[in-house]
């Protein structure tokens, strides 16, 4: 309290009435006293506002700082099950004009590069990064910050890095760019998911199973290589490929 009342501006009105009387006294010595009546009331005066000075203080300071505001991001894939995310995502890739064949294609890509379709998921190892695991080799992983940050849109959320990953196939990149027509017109999704993971993932590897192998057409550069997962991705393609067709003419009239 009493630092409070060092404080106040009231002090400096106290200072004030005591220099006042004290100038009063020397010039008047021979005179009667200041009349007591002013004194009592000036003295009222300074102990009331005193009074509501204090009270205004401990107010002030009992009353609750107001929060800061929060930055809400709006993700509709937050409390999504796993099942529910791939029905989105198989949704969205519909909706940017690829055929069911090529959307099962990319999917069953995810599926193994990111089995939780986690956008935030981090190799360990490489550093790869994101539902697409996307390296630094060609500054992909730059180009996939530039491109959020561009755009204003968060690069740890699943629409912003589907958003990327079809800038890249429709000629944001240079060799992604070639599925572009496939996925958009094939019927065939082995074809799709074999093409994708050449053209798109680029997963080379010496160590795989001659199931592995690529055989395709359009990376004929690649042809007898190697790639991680590949009969993996193809069979989770067409696994997708057969939940989502079935939901399709289940649900024709």
């Amino acid at each position: 309290m009493s630092s409070i009342l060092k404080a106040l501006p009231v002090t400096f009105l106290f200072r004030k009435i005591q220099t006042y009387y004290i100038i009063n006294r020397m010039d008047h010595r021979n005179e009667p006293p200041m009349d007591i009546g002013i004194l009592v009331v000036l003295g009222a005066l300074l102990i009331t506002m005193i009074v509501l000075t204090v009270i205004g203080v401990v107010r002030k300071e009992e009353e609750p700082a107001e929060p800061e505001p929060m930055t809400v991001i709006d993700d509709p894939y937050i409390n999504m099950s796993l099942a529910e995310k791939e029905e989105r995502i198989y949704q969205n890739l519909l909706k940017a004009g690829f055929s069911p064949a090529g959307a099962c294609g990319i999917m069953g890509n995810i599926a193994v590069e990111s089995p939780d379709f986690d956008p935030s998921a981090v190799n360990e190892k490489s550093g790869a990064y994101g539902l697409f695991q996307w390296t630094d080799d060609g500054d992909r992983q730059k180009a996939l910050k530039n491109y959020c940050i561009e755009h204003d849109i968060p690069e740890d959320s699943i629409d912003a890095q589907l958003s990327f990953a079809i800038y890249e196939i429709e000629g944001g990149d240079p060799i992604a760019c070639r599925l572009n027509e496939l996925l958009r017109d094939t019927d065939d999704t082995y074809t799709a998911a074999a093409e994708f993971t050449v053209g798109f993932e680029r997963c080379i590897t010496d160590n795989a199973k001659r199931a592995d192998t690529y055989t395709g057409s359009l990376y004929p550069e690649f042809y007898g290589e190697h790639y991680q997962g590949l009969s993996k991705r193809i069979n989770k393609a067409m696994n997708y490929y057969n939940r989502f067709n079935k939901q399709d003419s289940s649900s024709a009239p």
